[in-house]
């Protein structure tokens, strides 16, 4: 028995075509949904790195404000450290109060300084250069200009003392007891003289009341004393053989 088909060949067609239409659609709607999906993920990842960059950039100025702090703190030390190396070759290393009071106590009641100087020289100089240069550190007697010190240093210190004694055996003691000193050395007479001075006359100043005016040079009268001048050397250092 022969089948006969009834249906046409458009019907046949339309129907295939529907169903590839079908097929289509589903292929497109993956196709679709896939790129729906990728674009998700991608923004998502976007957002993810513009944020990682965001806290990157946070973290460069931060580090750029460390960097910036760490240059400033820097440039202060390296100034502190140059002031402190400036420090530490002006500083002497002795204490003049103690120096002071040592002088004192060695000076007798008939001495009177006239002149004290403390004069700052290189460790290395020698004792006889009268043109050697130095910085000078004035107690009493002169002035001195104080913007042309130099930093003092390693250095030590020759001191002069000059004054007037009541007898020259005054001067013979004082120098025996600036010897006898652990704080001087090389302690040796510069100069020496006899002189005269003139002194108030107690009698002469005491009120009479009635007896008659005496006259001025009758009101002094004068004294035979000893003028001196010792140069010693500070005991702030220590000489060693062959440097």
């Amino acid at each position: 028995m022969k089948e006969i088909d009834f249906l046409p060949e458009w019907y046949k067609e339309g129907k295939r075509r529907r169903v590839r239409m079908r097929w289509q659609c589903i292929a497109l709607s993956v196709v679709f949904l896939a790129m729906i999906t990728y674009n998700t993920i991608s923004a998502h990842r976007i957002a993810a790195a513009t944020a990682a960059l965001t806290r990157l950039d946070e973290q460069r100025i931060q580090a750029e404000s460390v960097m910036h702090e760490f240059d400033v703190l820097n440039r202060e030390l390296t100034e502190y450290q140059a002031e402190v190396e400036s420090l530490q070759r002006m500083d002497s290393r002795i204490e003049p109060a103690a120096v002071l009071a040592e002088i004192s106590h060695i000076v007798g009641p008939h001495i009177v300084l006239s002149r004290l100087e403390f004069i700052a020289e290189p460790v290395a100089a020698p004792e006889d250069n009268s043109n050697r240069s130095r910085s000078s550190v004035r107690v009493a007697g002169t002035k001195s200009n104080v913007n042309k010190r130099e930093p003092l240093g390693d250095v030590r210190f020759r001191i002069v003392l000059a004054g007037v004694a009541a007898r020259p055996e005054n001067v013979g003691e004082l120098v025996c007891r600036l010897e006898a000193s652990s704080f001087f050395r090389n302690v040796h007479p510069s100069g020496f003289r006899n002189s005269t001075i003139e002194v108030p006359n107690a009698q002469a100043q005491e009120p009479t009341g009635s007896g008659p005016q005496k006259s001025a040079a009758e009101a002094k009268k004068e004294l035979q004393v000893s003028e001196f001048e010792i140069t010693c050397y500070l005991a702030n250092y220590e000489e060693i053989e062959g440097k």
